[in-house]
């Protein structure tokens, strides 16, 4: 199933498809996507903010709007902020001819 297309994302940021609670938070870097529940968590809030944005410092940190915890782009890790010793949940993608899908099996 076809996301988006990997140059609808600027590379070192994210968005969340389609935007809202239930969607996918994904961030770019390079010719890579990776993709998480949009879920911090620490309170359990979106990590996207209502219009389809992801906070990402750096290219490599991305940052919950709530509270500030951040976490690695590459592996969900939190990296600082009060979620501390936990990590997003990720959703497997695969990049093909251009599309960011969800990776099968």
């Amino acid at each position: 199933m076809s996301l988006c297309r990997l140059d609808d994302i600027e590379d070192g940021k994210g968005k969340v498809v389609p935007p809202g609670p239930d969607g996918l938070l994904i961030v770019r870097r390079g010719e890579h996507a990776f993709a998480w529940r949009n879920s911090c968590p620490h309170a359990h809030l979106p990590l996207g903010l209502p219009d389809g944005r992801v906070l990402v410092h750096g290219g490599s940190q991305i940052v919950c709007p709530v509270h500030g915890a951040s976490f690695d782009v590459v592996t969900g890790t939190c990296t600082g902020g009060p979620a501390a010793g936990e990590s997003l949940t990720p959703v497997a993608v695969e990049v093909v001819a251009g599309e960011i899908r969800l990776k099968q099996g």
